[in-house]
């Protein structure tokens, strides 16, 4: 035999059981046949997968803040350090340029 004819004689028509058309309008009229047992809600991926996607869309921002707070505090640090080193360096110069005066005052 061929693989057609094996397909012909699997797909050919048979008559249905006696009483088959009796029961499936019994099972329709009744509400049905049996409902299958809903997956816990927990247990679906689908699920699992938003509550992690809300997880971290809750966290991003935060995160984000407190990334932004501490760049700001490292900023003003490094504005602090940058004052007292000009400053400190004004006053090296200032006592430098008057010795530098007092020298030549008396060089006079």
């Amino acid at each position: 035999m061929s693989f057609e004819d094996d397909l012909r004689s699997a797909l050919r028509r048979e008559a249905a059981p006696d009483g088959f058309a009796e029961r499936v309008i019994a099972l329709a009229g009744s509400g049905g046949a049996k409902r299958p047992i809903p997956i816990a809600l927990w247990r679906r991926p689908l699920v699992w997968a938003l509550a992690a996607g809300l997880l971290v869309a809750a966290a991003i921002p935060p995160a984000a803040s407190e990334y932004r707070r501490r760049r700001e505090e490292r900023a003003m640090a490094a504005k602090q350090e940058l004052l007292l080193a000009l400053t400190v360096t004004r006053v090296k110069l200032l006592k430098a340029q008057d010795k530098i005066q007092r020298t030549q005052r008396r060089a006079l």
